[in-house]
């Protein structure tokens, strides 16, 4: 499941947002969403869901598929 979570601390005002479910730089584009929303979170650090790539199959044609 998608979703961001933040929390703002009520003593420092400091903000914290974590994005579940999104991986790889898609990540990046509701970052800067909830960014523009929220205010800029008091620093940023890269999860391992953030490094995540979409695994990419391959995938053979019969007939060759070359071109002439």
């Amino acid at each position: 499941m998608r979703e961001i979570e933040f929390t703002i601390d009520p003593v420092t005002g400091e903000l914290t947002l974590h994005v579940r479910g999104v991986a790889g730089p898609a990540c990046d584009d509701v970052a800067k969403l909830a960014k523009e929303l929220l205010g800029a979170p008091a620093r940023e650090e890269e999860t391992a869901e953030y490094r995540l790539r979409p695994r990419v199959r391959p995938q053979i044609r019969p007939g060759g598929g070359g071109r002439a």
